[in-house]
């Protein structure tokens, strides 16, 4: 398998763990990881584990070799079959089968969040990586046909396969250990949870908008968010300023996978007004422990959510905020998505999904 996803890849960081896990269930092959062999998360699922690493240069040699028919060495000349949770391009130039998650094709419903470079290098990655793989892996029928309408595949060259969230969130934890992570990282007793890196896809400012008319009518709701400051962190940290949110709008910066599961526990909702999800891991995440969730309504979360969350408009400030407001005043209604969440998620385990992904691998073979 090859790893390439690191911790500042966010949510495709997490499913290359869920399936580094659900590969654990699986029969009949000799797993190794190829990625980084300083990854605690790597080295804790205790795979053998061969250094790899693929810079854009590196990227960059691999593509421009293969469209001038100029083949590389292949790295993964000793293994059977590959799996890819990212792409890598190193997979231009490998005699091996192999298949590849394509997460989703976002550049072509909001191009302006993508430089002309970005568009192009994605549209030649994906193109080249498309006419070699065996398989193509969408998390979602939406994925699956976005793939096929944007590039011509055959549906028979496409599986889905959803990831369920990490194997942490199977336990519960005690009172205690929740109260403990509350009191240490000074989380309020009430609260919404965003856990998102600062795109601007994520949304952050309608959410905010929306959020100072919750807190109108609910003032001791607060707000918590994660993710690295980077990107649009200081256009978001200056709006919290502007609609006088600063003592409502807790930021955690990036959170530890330990403490994760606590925040979702404690929270009193999950709110995910993303403007673009092929599937949301914290949607799942949230489900797990019974945690509330109300989320966007387009592309693949109607299909992921169903009937276990609210959906709403995220480009309808008032739309968001009606969500929001629905599970935070009606305590029956937030039970009842939590416990829809959790009976949605019993099908979802690491033993099914290696199932598949072993299914997947025979084919391959």
């Amino acid at each position: 398998m090859i790893a390439l996803a690191g911790t500042d890849n966010g949510g495709t960081y997490q499913y290359t763990l869920s399936m580094l896990q659900a590969l654990r269930h699986t029969s009949g092959f000799d797993i190794t990881l190829y990625g980084d062999p300083q990854n605690r998360d790597f080295i804790e699922l205790g795979y053998p584990i061969r250094p790899f690493i693929e810079s854009r240069a590196r990227q960059m040699t691999a593509l421009a070799a293969r469209n001038l028919h100029i083949g590389l060495s292949d790295p993964f000349v000793s293994e059977d079959v590959l799996l890819a949770p990212i792409y890598s391009l190193a997979l231009l130039h490998t005699s091996k089968p192999f298949a590849f998650t394509l997460h989703d094709l976002q550049e072509n419903y909001y191009p302006e969040n993508f430089s002309r470079w970005t568009r192009f290098w994605r549209h030649q990655v994906y193109t080249r990586l498309l006419a070699r793989t065996r398989r193509v892996i969408c998390e979602s029928s939406y994925v699956k046909k976005d793939i096929m309408r944007f590039f011509g595949m055959a549906e028979e060259r496409t599986v889905v396969i959803t990831a369920p969230p990490l194997r942490q969130f199977m336990a519960d934890e005690s009172s205690e250990t929740l109260q403990a992570t509350r009191r240490r990282l000074q989380l309020p007793d009430k609260f919404l949870f965003y856990p998102a890196q600062f795109w601007v896809h994520k949304n952050h400012s309608r959410l905010l908008e929306a959020f100072r008319e919750v807190v109108a009518e609910v003032p001791d709701l607060k707000l918590v968010l994660t993710g690295k400051k980077r990107d649009e962190y200081e256009a978001v940290m200056a709006a919290v300023a502007k609609f006088g949110l600063s003592e409502k709008v807790c930021h955690l910066g990036y959170v530890a996978q330990e403490d994760l599961q606590a925040i979702y526990r404690l929270a009193t909702a999950l709110v995910m007004p993303s403007l673009f999800e092929s599937v949301s891991i914290p949607i799942y995440e949230a489900f797990q422990v019974g945690t509330p969730v109300a989320a966007s309504g387009i592309l693949a979360i109607p299909e992921q959510v169903g009937d276990a969350g609210l959906l709403f408009d995220p480009m309808s400030v008032n739309s968001i905020r009606d969500a929001m407001l629905k599970i935070v005043k009606y305590p029956d209604t937030a039970r009842l998505l939590g416990q829809r969440g959790r009976e949605k998620m019993l099908a979802m385990t690491p033993e099914r999904y290696g199932a598949q992904l072993q299914n997947l691998l025979l084919e391959l073979r």
